[in-house]
């Protein structure tokens, strides 16, 4: 057991170790340019005979995607046209892995020598600069092939061809990475055509680098294994990092490991939103994962105040729930509401996790006759910064109900537009056993009664070891920190981010 589980953590990281190893080659290769001599990029050792070919073969499995929908023909002829690639990125990994040592040793030769006589078996990747149209054409050739090779690594994820989907983005990674690097060993030039040009290439890295590095972090949070999801916060990093090592041509969404939503926004440490003013550290202490009760809203008090009403009005829920044929608790993640339709994915094996859902998509439409009247008024009175996110489809208030040895695994929300308010209604006692979440690094625990406030983009999971239930009063407000007037215009953005990456796997580029 233990052997297969080092086996499949070892194919899994295989992917990032061929990222590192060719981005290491990358700069070591570019600190030889300052003779100007273009490095040959891995990409370019295809034949040209396979060029043609890849060209060929591509454009007509294009047209039989689009115009003929034969969707798996299609697919089938995208691979066959990108395994000349594949190979070459094999021979290029294998190279630098087996033959390091006699690279530095050839390297040093290099820096001396301005001829091609004598390189090492690297030297299918080193020759004279060809020219500037030489060097345009591989760059536009290059990032083709990363624009089709991202393609061809959401299909393959989409088909269960896990390893295949991220050995396509290591190698959709490498080549936008050294597009980045080579920038910065290029003689500057100061034309506006120059700077023109690097724009160009700025507006269309940066979104492909984006969309690479968060596939590949999807791929590695669906997987079931522990320490396979693990491996997500690395790649993150790795993303952060390589937007500070590579110069202008890409900026990462990403600022920390651990907090990976789908989409980020800017958030003011400025704007106090309705809130009166303050002094600077409160608006400071809304950027923490977990924000302290200190720094708490006003409305967390009126919450709090009014506790054991909203435990009572739950608990009539929970009573008419058992007796009535038409059950309203169901399971989070059955499709019942608009938001939150995967969160079913990160529930343990076994575990239960239902809600009964007060506001947004999935609420009952009896308004506040028959269901928990009193809490429904407080939230549209206290806090109608929750009613207004979940009106506008940014999250549901319910209640959350967590059976008895139930996790939910680690996991990040979608967006970092929102803050989350957990309301402790029913806790199990301290002795009873670990019933916790963990938000970031930090380990926290409910208490009845009591508001604990999040921001979900972080990386957060939940255990309840005990035999008892964990309900909570759950609801999303907008985040304090994002202005009024730019709410809507940023969640139509998450929207339009959202369905935009849904059809770029359904699209593939020309």
């Amino acid at each position: 057991m233990h052997r297969n589980e080092c086996k499949k953590l070892a194919q899994a990281i295989q992917p990032l170790q061929d990222i590192i190893a060719s981005f290491e080659k990358q700069k070591q290769r570019g600190t030889l340019q300052s003779n100007r001599r273009r490095q040959r990029r891995w990409w370019d050792c295809l034949d040209p005979q396979d060029a043609m070919d890849f060209n060929r073969l591509w454009k007509e499995n294009s047209v039989r995607w689009n115009e003929h929908g034969e969707y798996l023909e299609a697919m089938e002829g995208f691979q066959r046209a990108l395994g000349p690639i594949g190979k070459i990125w094999k021979d290029h990994i294998t190279i630098i892995t087996n033959d390091s040592q006699s690279e530095e040793i050839q390297d040093e030769k290099d820096k001396n020598d301005n001829d091609d006589s004598g390189l090492n078996s690297f030297s299918s990747l080193s020759v004279q600069d060809n020219g500037d149209n030489d060097d345009n054409s591989s760059s536009s050739f290059g990032i083709q092939l990363a624009q089709k090779l991202l393609f061809c690594a959401y299909c393959e994820a989409d088909g269960g061809q896990i390893q295949s989907s991220r050995s396509r983005l290591a190698q959709c990674i490498s080549i936008l990475l050294e597009h980045c690097y080579s920038s910065l060993f290029s003689p500057s030039d100061p034309k506006d055509k120059e700077l023109q040009r690097q724009r160009q290439l700025q507006n269309t890295i940066t979104p492909l680098l984006n969309d690479a590095w968060m596939e590949l972090v999807l791929s590695y949070e669906e997987e079931k294994s522990p320490q396979v999801r693990k491996i997500a916060r690395h790649v993150a990093h790795m993303a952060i990092q390589s937007s500070r090592n590579t110069g202008s041509l890409y900026r990462c969404e990403l600022k920390d490991p651990l907090q990976r939503p789908g989409y980020m926004a800017t958030l003011d440490a400025t704007c106090n939103g309705d809130r009166k003013k303050q002094s600077s550290s409160p608006p400071l202490m809304m950027l923490q994962p977990c924000i302290p009760p200190k720094a708490h809203p006003s409305w967390c008090k009126f919450l709090e105040l009014h506790w054991k009403t909203i435990a009572n009005e739950l608990q009539a829920l929970i009573t008419a729930g058992k007796t009535s044929s038409k059950q309203r608790w169901a399971a989070v993640g059955c499709g019942d509401r608009g938001s939150g339709g995967d969160d079913h994915r990160v529930v343990s094996a076994g575990g239960k996790w239902t809600e009964y859902v007060l506001f947004g998509t999935g609420a009952s439409e009896n308004g506040d006759n028959n269901d928990a009247p009193f809490t429904k008024r407080l939230l549209r009175n206290c806090i109608p910064d929750a009613i207004s996110l979940a009106e506008s489809g940014g999250g549901e208030v319910i209640f959350s109900k967590l059976a008895p040895r139930t996790r939910i695994e680690a996991h990040c929300g979608p967006t970092n537009l929102r803050l989350t308010a957990h309301l402790g209604l029913v806790i199990p006692a301290e002795e009873a056993g670990e019933c916790n979440i963990r938000i970031k690094n930090e380990w926290h625990r409910w208490e009845t009664g009591k508001v604990m406030l999040f921001d979900d983009s972080y990386e957060h999971e939940i255990r309840n070891d005990t035999d008892q239930i964990r309900i909570v009063l759950l609801l999303r407000l907008w985040h304090p920190l994002l202005c009024h007037d730019r709410r809507q215009k940023e969640l139509m953005e998450a929207r339009r981010r959202k369905e935009l990456s849904v059809n770029k796997r359904y699209h593939p580029p020309e």
